[in-house]
């Protein structure tokens, strides 16, 4: 068990490092200048947003999910209060969260005047605290859902965030757990999941996979139907689709999740953090490559991370 609490966290790592290279760029500029897909940790792009970044370090998509691991590993609880300190602590260090969702720094903003946070927007950023939160709650998913919208709502009131938050919440921990054969029983973990969210639009957004899948679209057709920006029922629903597609299969996943672009750019750091997140928690840590694993910036720090979320979960 523990091998898969340090792969979820690995595979967001990894996810959102390769994905943060091509982030909002067009197929046509990713061939120019890589000379094809993305299939390692490498610079990022001079126009990508992260191209402040360089090899093997992560963005404040990664920085999200990690400052809840680190609040839930040190607390051995859900505190609340810590977290909105710990946000409020890097809220302050501008340069870790230059190109953040804007909804979450203007949430930041109005709880460090003392005010509560409006609704907020439907990015996925939004959502990603759910990811920890279902890891330590991993065999409770209706814990894992409360405690994932509790922290969500420090900065996002938005229902579509919030149903999101509860897809990464739940898929996390059942994921973990090793429940399902998803290569025959995907069906079945869309069907619970759709238990746990409340709006229509996110239903049919999760019957849309089941169908893509059951076909067997390919990457392009799944990128034109479900999208691929940075919403988040785009953002979960991509990643969600190219995870169960490969599911055996942490790189193929990660590579076809980095590599999701389509013609006109997505967010591709976001959709790969969460796609890697999934096939890290289903496959455990040893299935990820190596050759990842020695290019990521702060690979020993996330597994001593993981370490301490899952000796915490286990008491």
């Amino acid at each position: 068990m523990k091998d898969r609490f340090t792969g979820a966290l690995l595979g967001c790592a990894i996810g959102d490092s390769m994905g943060m290279c091509v982030e909002e760029l067009p197929f046509d500029e990713v061939i120019l200048h890589y000379g094809g897909k993305i299939t390692d940790l490498c610079e990022p792009h001079p126009s990508s947003p992260a191209n402040f970044l360089r090899k093997g370090e992560t963005t404040s998509e990664f920085e999200i999910v990690k400052i809840i691991a680190e609040s839930l590993s040190s607390r051995g609880r859900l505190d609340i209060k810590d977290i909105i300190e710990r946000y409020l602590d890097w809220y302050e260090k501008e340069e870790l969260h230059n190109y953040v969702d804007p909804y979450f720094l203007v949430s930041l903003e109005e709880i460090k005047q003392g005010k509560d946070p409006k609704r907020g927007g439907s990015s996925i950023e939004g959502a990603l605290p759910a990811i920890p939160i279902g890891m330590f709650h991993y065999t409770n998913p209706v814990l894992a859902v409360e405690g994932a919208k509790a922290v969500v709502m420090i900065t996002h009131k938005n229902e579509i965030v919030l149903d999101v938050a509860s897809i990464l919440a739940v898929a996390i921990g059942e994921l973990m757990q090793g429940k399902f054969y998803l290569e025959d029983e995907y069906p079945y973990f869309i069907e619970l999941l759709k238990t746990f969210v409340s709006l229509e639009e996110t239903k049919e957004y999760l019957d849309k996979i089941n169908l893509l899948i059951k076909e067997n679209a390919d990457y392009e057709t799944a990128v034109n139907v479900l999208g691929n920006g940075s919403f988040a029922l785009e953002a979960v629903s991509q990643a969600l689709f190219v995870f169960l597609k490969t599911s055996s299969s942490v790189e193929n996943t990660i590579i076809n999740a980095v590599n999701s672009y389509g013609d006109f750019g997505g967010d591709t750091d976001a959709i790969a953090l969460i796609a890697g997140a999934f096939a890290g928690a289903y496959n455990g840590e040893e299935a990820i490559p190596d050759r990842w694993k020695k290019s990521l910036k702060d690979y020993n720090k996330i597994v001593k991370l993981g370490e301490k979320l899952y000796n915490v979960a286990m008491h």
